[in-house]
C-alpha cells in the first residue's frame, strides 16, 4: 500500500509527501446509487501537515493498494474535502480525521450547466460525464433507456445534480431504474440497469456467504475458504416495513397525467402485485424463489390492501413543446403494451416504486474483505446469504432444516464498505432482496 499527499501553492511547486506510515485507519465506500466513491482516513499527525504544509482541503491524495506495484487493485485519487476531526494525542501531535471524494466531485463542485441536450438519456448523462467531468462512462450490464431520443433543457444544474435528474426519469421497457455507479477498482462511471443486474448469476452460489453454525458444511473447500465467507456480524436495517411502502404508495397508488397542451387525461392504477408478476414474467425474480416485498392476501376493509390507492399523483405535462422531439416529461406515444396502451405513464410510477421495494429488506453484513478485494467484488452484484433459523429444537445432521429460508436468500448489493487498519481488512456489505431463499437450493 502507498498513499502520497500531493499539496499545491502558488508561491512553490506541488509537494509530495508520503502518509503511509503515518494512516492509523482507511475507509473506501462504494454505493450503486452515486457515481462516484469516496473515502475517510484517518491519521497521526506528528509531521506538520496543517502547519508546515498549510492543509485547507484542496489537497490530493494518490492511494494505491495491492501486493503487486505494478498491477495494483485499487489506485485512486481523491481530494480532501474537509477536515471532520481532530484530536491531541500529546503537546506535539494530533489525531485527523480527513473526508476524501474522488476529483470529479471537487470539480463538480464548481460548474454549473445550462444546456440543451437532444439524445437518449443515458446518451446525456455520458456527455455530461465526459465532457464537464472528464469520467469516461463503461456500458456494463446495460441495454438502454426505453424512452428514446427527447429534448431536454437543463436548468443550471451541477454536473452531478443534472446526472441525477436526468437518470430519475430514465427507465428499462419494465419500468426498472438504471443506475450510474463509481467503481473501486478503476477510475470509470458504470452504467447498469435493474434488469440486468438481476439476470446475471450468484457469484458466490457454491460457498454462500455464512453466519454462525450455517458455515459448518462438511466440505474441503469450506474448510480452507470459510474464514472468508464466515459472516461475522449482521445488522437489519429496514425490514418487513411494509407500513412505510404503504404510506409512499409502494403497494397501491393512482397515477394520472394531465396535458395541457391536447387537453387529454389519463389515469392508471399500479400495484405492487403486478410489478411482481412482471418480474416473475421476465425471469428478474426466480420461479422457485417466494417474494417477499409484500402479502398478497391481506385483506382490509374486505379488500385486497394493493387495490387500495394510498397515494394519488397528478402531473401536468405539454406535448409538443419542441416540435418533432419529445421533451423530459412528455408520454411517448411508441410505448404500448399487449392492448395497445401507453405504458409511459406507468414506467414513471414503476421506477419510483421499485426504488422504494430495494429498500424494504436490507441488511449490513460484516465479513472479511480480503475475497472482495480479490474478486473485485462490487456493488450490483448477487450473493447468496445463509442464516439459521431461531427453532433451537431443530437440531440434526442435516444443516439443510435449521436454515432461515426467510431470512437467507439471494441478495443485491447496493452499498460496500472497506475498512483497512493494522493490516486487518474488514468489510461491510449493504444487501437488499426481492424474495426467499430458492426451494431447490443447496449447501
Amino acid at each position: 500500500m502507498s498513499a502520497n499527499l500531493v499539496v499545491s501553492s502558488i508561491s512553490e511547486d506541488d509537494m509530495s509527501v508520503d502518509i503511509k506510515n503515518n494512516i492509523i485507519e482507511l475507509r473506501f465506500y462504494q454505493n450503486l446509487f452515486k457515481p462516484y466513491v469516496d473515502a475517510k482516513l484517518v491519521l497521526l499527525d506528528d509531521f506538520g501537515l496543517r502547519n508546515s504544509l498549510s492543509i485547507q482541503g484542496t489537497e490530493r491524495l494518490t492511494i494505491t493498494v495491492g501486493s503487486s506495484p505494478t498491477q495494483p487493485l485499487v489506485e485512486k485519487t481523491f481530494f480532501v474535502s474537509r477536515i471532520i476531526d481532530t484530536s491531541r494525542t500529546n503537546e506535539r501531535s494530533e489525531i485527523l480525521s480527513l473526508e476524501l471524494v474522488e476529483e470529479h466531485v471537487y470539480v463538480n463542485s464548481v460548474k454549473q450547466i445550462s444546456r440543451s441536450f437532444t439524445s437518449t438519456f443515458e446518451e446525456m448523462a455520458e456527455n455530461i460525464c465526459q465532457n464537464e467531468l472528464k469520467k469516461p462512462v463503461v456500458r456494463g450490464l446495460f441495454s438502454g433507456s426505453a424512452q428514446g431520443v427527447r429534448k431536454v433543457l437543463v436548468p443550471y444544474l451541477n454536473p452531478l445534480q443534472a446526472i441525477n435528474w436526468i437518470m430519475n426519469r430514465a427507465t428499462t421497457r419494465t419500468g426498472s431504474p438504471i443506475f450510474l455507479s463509481g467503481d473501486l477498482y478503476s477510475n470509470s462511471l458504470y452504467l447498469s440497469d435493474l434488469d440486468n443486474l438481476l439476470g446475471e448469476p450468484i457469484i458466490n452460489q457454491d460457498l454462500p456467504y455464512r453466519f454462525g453454525a450455517s458455515s459448518k458444511v462438511a466440505d474441503d473447500q469450506s474448510a480452507v475458504l470459510g474464514p472468508y465467507y464466515d459472516i461475522t456480524a449482521f445488522k437489519e436495517t429496514d425490514m418487513e416495513n411494509t407500513l412505510q411502502l404503504f404510506e409512499t404508495g409502494a403497494v397501491g397508488s393512482l397515477y394520472g397525467n394531465l396535458d395541457a397542451g391536447t387537453g387529454q387525461q389519463n389515469s392508471a392504477h399500479l400495484s405492487v402485485r403486478d410489478i411482481l408478476t412482471e418480474m416473475y414474467t421476465n425471469g428478474l425474480i426466480d420461479d422457485a424463489t417466494t417474494q417477499s416485498i409484500f402479502d398478497p392476501s391481506l385483506l382490509i376493509d374486505g379488500k385486497l390492501s394493493d387495490e387500495y390507492n394510498s397515494q394519488h399523483v397528478h402531473q401536468v405535462t405539454s406535448a409538443n413543446t419542441y416540435n418533432q422531439f419529445l421533451s423530459y416529461h412528455d408520454e411517448s406515444r411508441t410505448l404500448l403494451d399487449d392492448q395497445g396502451n401507453a405504458i409511459e405513464s406507468k414506467l414513471k410510477m414503476k421506477n419510483k416504486i421499485i426504488r422504494h421495494l430495494l429498500k424494504k429488506n436490507t441488511i449490513d453484513v460484516s465479513l472479511d474483505g480480503v475475497s472482495l478485494f480479490t474478486k473485485k467484488t462490487a456493488v450490483g452484484e448477487r450473493v447468496r446469504i445463509l442464516f439459521l433459523n431461531s427453532n433451537v429444537q431443530s437440531q440434526g445432521e442435516n444443516i439443510s432444516d435449521q436454515i432461515d429460508n426467510r431470512k437467507s436468500g439471494d441478495y443485491l448489493i447496493t452499498a460496500i464498505s472497506h475498512k483497512l487498519i493494522d493490516q486487518k481488512h474488514d468489510a461491510s456489505m449493504r444487501v437488499t432482496k426481492l424474495g426467499d431463499l430458492p426451494k431447490n437450493f443447496k449447501i
